[in-house]
């Protein structure tokens, strides 16, 4: 709008009042809210945006925690595995030398239990030529008498080693030696208990 400076000699300027036009302040109104609805956006854009980035950090932060205690649990279990495998081992040992006392006492009070592994073992090594029986002098006796009623040929080499344990008998033949000692037999039973928790 332009203005003018009216001198004295002009007609006196009357004043205008002027109206207020309500779309004016409509259109201002409405710009306002406009602005606050975008600033009102934006705002829910960057709080969303804030919270993604503060997941991610905080997932970031936190990975290498869960990676460590994945890794610590999958431990644990082959460790327990391990520690079942092994518990399982020496009970199989554990048993094994219990049988072991028990069969050597057994062996010690009633021979007839010794008889029976001589004549398991003669049967074993019956198709072969049995050279030799290597045995602790006490159990010549017995070991005698169960080679006979196994039909034993009669000039079968019997021979005492006083550096035998009690319960250890050896039949030597042409192929190899078999032992038949008490020890041994635990032993194979042992291996094959073993043996099966393996499979």
């Amino acid at each position: 709008m332009s203005s003018e400076i009216v001198g004295g000699d002009q007609p006196q300027a009357k004043p205008v009042p002027w109206r207020m036009v309500t779309t004016v302040g409509l259109t201002h109104s409405k710009r306002e809210q406009d602005a606050a609805s975008r600033l009102d956006q934006v705002r829910r854009e960057a709080f969303i945006e804030g919270v993604a980035a503060g997941r991610e950090q905080a997932e970031e932060q936190i990975r290498p925690a869960m990676e460590g205690l994945a890794q610590a649990l999958a431990e644990l279990s082959r460790l327990r595995e391990v520690m079942r495998d092994q518990a399982t081992e020496d009970l199989i040992h554990l048993a094994v030398s219990i049988a072991a006392r028990v069969i050597h006492r057994e062996v010690a009070v009633d021979h007839d239990a010794l008889a029976g592994l001589v004549k398991a073992a003669f049967m074993k090594v019956q198709s072969r030529e049995i050279n030799r029986v290597r045995l602790h002098p006490a159990l010549e006796g017995l070991v005698h008498k169960s080679l006979e009623q196994c039909g034993a040929p009669k000039n079968l080499v019997l021979a005492p080693d006083p550096g035998l344990k009690p319960g250890e008998v050896f039949f030597e033949t042409a192929q190899g030696i078999l032992d038949a000692s008490v020890e041994t037999q635990l032993a194979e039973i042992e291996r094959g208990l073993i043996d099966k928790l393996d499979r």
